[in-house]
């Protein structure tokens, strides 16, 4: 055979590869709303080449539209995605072609923390209710990010994390990614025969602006997202399988601490080993059941500091365990009585939920050694917790249980019980909470509580609480948004007593009243600014005895441009009453970002107002401003930091000056391991002339720093050892004092039976 003849033979061969690679050649363009899910028998091996042969029997998807900043419009550069499923998994491939290569924006990264660099992904709403979907988003370099996204509370999920499979390259042309989802770490309708789910497929082309490239358009002059996605059919006789999964972890962490200047020696008792396991069983395709013995998740996370100095109100701290962020959706209502962190410390906890239908339902039960929860007011609000005569914790139980109806297009009814015991203590909480859709722009939401609660002894001689409270809530909030107009209006009751030991409620004895209108405009094509926004909000609070003691009106203005700029300046009025007088405040703020070069982003804020110092109920001024700056060095190497000072003056003295830091940076080797050194620094300095408590220190300072190694296989399956330490320097030691430092190891693997 000649030479010749060979290669006609050889490109014959890989004829259909090669024109799949270049020229989309074989697979069916979905040109409508509508998108057919073909079946294949084969399985694949995700490695971002496509070289699989079924690829050329996948359905091929353009992306459309540009939906952001473009409104609609021709997309500037083309994208196609190929869809197919073998029964047990959901393929997705997605060429993303790029006049410019080298200006692709990708970097070894953590997971969900992609944002902001070139991106391709999908979105699926699999019970095809138009109420939620999850989104599943790749960077040229395989790296991943997930979400839950929630269209009648307006709200994403970034914590939700699934167990998938996705690779990328980048390539001459732009770049491909390549994406197995098991119907396993999905839920539907537990029916068989063929399928209907929404479905839509977004890039992300981050260049002079972020471009949104999608299959489905976006109206603007809708309220709702997920109604406006398109439809995949087909799907026939899938399952999700026995989909039982087990992550038992090991751990063993050796800590000591010391309080100086009383006590200067190390204390500890050795190295700590420590066990759990988290279960996850899909009884059906549509319902998940979820255990957990003894989970921990301390040393690997940590919270960035905030400044609790003149802070009447409790700070909030995000859930990190995946226990109970598994599922967490299906708990949500308009108000936060289900905060997961105040289980801070379970020796198990058991959950089930579901959707059949229209019928969405959950159920949450715990022991908790420790019960730690927030007592709210009207101008403030203390966190207490539970100890008996020793001093020690009062272990507590837990149930929750929720249901919720799905009413007509993008409506949903709900109800919520909450319930926390231990001995002589108890705190109940019932809720019904609504969402109708009044027409394509406009909402009515609405939410109401009652709680019982039986308090201890300590408890009523600490807070002048009665042996048994009981107390309601409400709120009742309208909401309009279009292309060009948005305004809403919100009332909101709730009485004294009323608490949600579970949940996240600070401020109760109250009504509020809240009104605002916004207008948007947008810029012509060539403009360095795209999108203009003004707007503003009227604010008035009463105590339950019909006191008003809050009156706020307050207007901004804000314009999103080129170099991915965001500038926002505002400004208002308050009026407070505190401590029987009125305290009349003017306030003005500036903030922004933008992106000057590359992978470089930079921004600031600054506050300037009158201010309350709440301890000596008198007024002074304040100015909190702050710089951030988050800089992807190269593909290996991030740093961020951001530095925040708050300088608040009694007349012509200072109060106090406070200065908090915040650094994290990462070296990521490759897509699975990295190391993170992550330091907090708080620094406030007093005039304690103008204090009136005589031990009242002149400067505080807190550090904490951790450096950790963490090799991920996937979100469950992972390795981490690392080190820290913490200690402060006040007026009662002579120079900084180390206070606890510990070495920490954890393994944990995910069994997929």
């Amino acid at each position: 055979m000649s030479q010749f003849h060979r290669l006609v033979l050889l490109v014959s061969l890989f004829s259909p590869i090669v024109a799949f690679a270049e020229d989309d050649v074989g697979a069916e363009v979905a040109q409508t709303s509508e998108i057919n899910i073909p079946k294949t028998d084969q399985a694949i091996k995700v490695d971002g080449k496509l070289d699989e042969a079924f690829w050329q029997d996948a359905t091929a998807v353009d992306f459309r539209y540009e939906t952001q900043p473009g409104q609609n419009i021709k997309p500037g550069v083309r994208t196609t995605a190929y869809v197919i499923e073998n029964g047990e998994s959901l393929y997705v491939a997605i060429k993303a072609y790029d006049p410019n290569p080298e200006k692709i924006q990708a970097s070894y990264k953590k997971r969900d923390e992609i944002y902001g660099e070139d991106i391709v992904g999908f979105k699926v709403d699999t019970f095809n209710d138009e109420r939620k979907a999850y989104n599943f988003f790749v960077s040229p370099l395989g790296i991943q990010s997930d979400s839950i996204e929630d269209d009648v509370l307006k709200r994403e999920d970034s914590s939700w994390d699934g167990i998938w499979s996705s690779a990328g390259q980048i390539t001459d042309f732009g770049y491909v990614v390549e994406i197995e989802v098991p119907f396993k770490v999905l839920r539907f309708p537990n029916s068989k025969g063929a399928k209907t789910w929404g479905i839509d497929f977004v890039r992300f082309y981050p260049r002079d602006v972020n471009h949104r490239f999608a299959y489905s358009p976006n109206d603007r002059d809708l309220s709702c997202t997920l109604c406006q996605i398109g439809k995949a059919k087909g799907l026939n006789d899938i399952v999700s399988g026995n989909n039982i999964e087990l992550t038992p972890y090991v751990a063993a962490n050796k800590s000591e601490f010391r309080a100086p200047p009383a006590q200067t020696d190390w204390q500890g008792d050795g190295v700590d080993y420590d066990t759990g396991m988290d279960f996850r069983w899909g009884v059906t395709d549509n319902s998940v059941l979820n255990a957990t013995v003894n989970p921990d998740f301390s040393q690997v996370e940590t919270d960035e500091v905030q400044l609790d100095v003149n802070n009447r109100f409790s700070l909030f701290y995000s859930e990190k365990r995946p226990f109970f962020l598994d599922g967490a959706e299906y708990f949500s209502t308009r108000y936060n009585l289900l905060h997961t962190r105040n289980i801070a410390d379970p020796d198990y906890g058991v959950k089930y939920t579901g959707k059949n239908d229209a019928h969405s339902y959950g159920v949450l039960v715990a022991s908790d050694r420790t019960t730690s929860f927030i007592i709210p007011g009207a101008q403030s609000s203390s966190l207490y917790t539970l100890q008996d005569d020793n001093m020690q914790d009062v272990e507590s139980d837990v149930a929750v249980a929720r249901y919720s109806l799905d009413v007509g297009d993008n409506s949903q009814l709900g109800f919520l019980a909450t319930n926390r015991s231990a001995g002589d203590y108890e705190n109940t909480v019932l809720s019904i909470d609504g969402s109708q859709k009044l027409y394509d722009a406009g909402t009515l939401r609405y939410q109401i509580m009652h709680s019982d609660s039986k308090n201890t002894e300590d408890m009523q001689q600490r807070f002048g609480l009665a042996p048994k409270t009981t107390g309601r809530g409400f709120e009742l909030n309208y909401s309009h948004r279009d292309k060009h107009w948005n305004w809403y209006l919100t009332h909101a009751d709730f009485d004294d007593d009323f608490r949600t030991d579970l949940g996240f409620l600070a401020i109760v004895g109250n009504t509020k009243d809240v009104g605002g209108v916004g207008y948007r405009w947008y810029g012509d094509e060539g403009d360095f600014f795209y999108e203009y926004k003004v707007g503003g909000e009227y604010k008035e609070r009463h105590l339950t005895s019909g006191q008003k003691y809050e009156e706020q009106k307050e207007v901004h203005f804000t314009v999103d441009g080129r170099l991915r700029s965001y500038f926002m300046v505002g400004a208002g009025t308050s009026d407070e009453y505190f401590a029987d007088q009125w305290f009349y405040r003017d306030y003005q703020w500036f903030e922004g970002s933008l992106r000057p070069v590359g992978q470089l982003s930079v921004g600031f804020n600054v506050l300037s107002e009158d201010a309350i110092d709440f301890r000596h109920a008198r007024l002074g001024k304040a100015l909190r401003y702050g710089v951030y700056s988050n800089w992807q060095f190269n593909k290996h190497w991030y740093i961020g930091a951001d530095i925040n000072k708050t300088d608040f003056d009694i007349g012509s003295e200072a109060l106090f000056d406070a200065t908090i830091f915040n650094l994290e940076t990462n070296y990521h080797f490759d897509d699975k391991s990295y190391l993170r050194l992550i330091v907090r620094y708080k620094d406030v300095e007093y005039n304690t002339e103008l204090y009136s408590n005589p031990e009242q220190v002149s400067e505080d300072t807190r550090v904490s720093r951790q450096l950790l190694y963490t090799y991920k296989w996937n979100p469950r399956t992972a390795f981490y050892f690392g080190v820290s330490d913490n200690g402060f320097e006040n007026d009662t030691v002579n120079e900084f004092e180390r206070t606890g430092k510990s070495i920490f190891t954890k393994f944990s693997y995910a069994f997929q039976l």
